[in-house]
C-alpha cells in the first residue's frame, strides 16, 4: 500500500491537505517504492543499483510519470507487474486524470514489464520503431530470467509493444494539456531502441539508459554510436536530466561527459588490445580498469561491455 510521507512538520489538518496536493513529496510502499517530485508535475522513482542476478527484484530502473492539465504520461514501468501496479497506485494517489501515454525508453526488461498494468482503453504505448522486433527477439530470454529470479511464470511476463513508433533522428510532440512532451528517437547506441522524453515546460529530459549516474554504463548496442549520441544530447537546452539509473541531476552535462569519457577510454584500450593481438579474457582483465573506482557494479558490467564490443571492433 502506497503511503504519503511528509518531510516537514504539519501544524493542522488543512495544511496537511494543502501540502498533499501542492508540495514535493515521497511515496513509499512495503517494497520501498518511492516517488519524488523532481520538477513541477514530474515524479520519479529511483531504482536500486543491483545486477540482474539473485538480488534482482524487478526494481532497478528509474520509472515515473508526467502530469499535464488533461492527461498523464508514464515513462517506463519497471521490471514486473508488481512494480507497474505500484506505479499506477502512486499516480492515482495524486491525480484522477487519464493515463494517455505509456512510453518505453528502450527494450531492457527492467523498463518494460509493468506495461500490462496500463493496457486500458484510451492509453497509447510509445516507443522506438525497432522496439516491437526487439521485444520479440528477447522474449524467451526475458521470460526465463523473470522465472529464475522473480519466480514469475511466462504467462505473467507480458510484453505490450508500442503502437506509436518513433524513428531514429525523428521527434514527435504529444500534448498532455498545457504541457508538451517531445519524444526523440536515436540510432543504435545503448541499444537499437533508444528514445528520450523531453518535458518542454520544465526543460526536463528523461534520458533512459542513454545516461547512467553512479552505476556503470551499459553498452548493448554500439559504442561508437553511443559516443555520437551523447554529443547530440549535449547540444540540448535542458535544465535537468533523469537518467535510466541513478539520481536526477542538474549537473547533466558533467554526467554525460563522465559517461562518454569512460566509453572513449574503453574504446581506445580495447582497440589497442586488439592491435596487440591480446585475447578477450586478458582484455577483460585490463581494459578500462582506471575507471573502476568511479562506478558501482564496475567489475561485472565493464566485463560485459568488453565482451560486447571486442568482437565488433575486431572487424573494424
Amino acid at each position: 500500500m502506497i503511503r504519503y510521507i511528509e518531510n516537514f512538520y504539519m501544524k493542522n489538518f488543512l495544511w496537511l491537505v494543502f501540502s498533499f496536493y501542492f508540495s514535493s513529496f515521497l511515496y513509499a510502499s512495503d517494497h520501498s517504492i518511492h516517488f519524488e517530485e523532481v520538477a513541477p508535475g514530474i515524479f520519479v522513482h529511483q531504482g536500486e543499483h543491483l545486477d540482474v542476478d539473485e538480488t534482482y527484484h524487478g526494481d532497478i530502473a528509474n520509472i515515473g510519470f508526467i502530469v499535464g492539465e488533461e492527461a498523464i504520461a508514464v515513462v517506463d514501468t519497471g521490471g514486473s507487474l508488481e512494480i507497474g501496479r505500484e506505479l499506477e497506485l502512486a499516480i492515482k494517489k495524486i491525480s484522477n486524470l487519464p493515463i494517455k501515454y505509456v512510453i518505453n525508453t528502450h527494450v531492457h526488461l527492467d523498463h518494460i514489464y509493468g506495461n500490462a498494468i496500463f493496457k486500458k482503453k484510451g492509453t497509447d504505448f510509445i516507443g522506438h520503431i525497432e522496439l516491437p522486433r526487439a521485444m520479440i527477439a528477447r522474449k524467451d530470454f526475458y521470460e526465463k530470467t523473470n522465472l529464475q529470479y522473480l519466480e514469475i511464470p511466462p504467462e505473467e511476463s507480458i510484453q505490450i509493444p508500442p503502437t506509436i513508433l518513433i524513428k531514429p533522428n525523428q521527434s514527435k510532440n504529444f500534448d498532455l494539456g498545457n504541457r508538451i512532451i517531445k519524444i526523440t528517437g536515436y540510432p543504435i547506441s545503448h541499444t537499437n531502441t533508444d528514445i528520450t522524453v523531453e518535458d518542454l515546460k520544465t526543460k526536463t529530459l528523461w534520458a533512459g539508459d542513454l545516461l547512467f549516474i553512479e552505476r556503470t554504463p551499459v553498452i548493448d548496442g554500439d559504442i561508437h554510436g553511443f559516443i555520437a549520441v551523447i554529443n547530440e544530447i549535449l547540444k540540448l537546452d535542458v535544465i535537468q536530466v533523469i537518467p535510466g539509473h541513478g539520481s536526477p541531476t542538474k549537473e547533466w552535462r558533467e554526467a554525460f561527459k563522465k559517461e562518454q569519457d569512460y566509453f572513449k577510454l574503453l574504446r581506445d584500450e580495447v582497440r589497442l588490445a586488439i592491435d596487440d593481438d591480446q585475447d578477450l579474457q586478458l582484455t577483460i582483465e585490463t581494459a578500462g580498469q582506471t575507471e573502476s573506482k568511479k562506478w558501482e557494479l564496475f567489475e561485472i558490467q565493464n566485463a560485459r561491455n568488453i565482451n560486447k564490443i571486442f568482437p565488433m571492433m575486431e572487424w573494424e
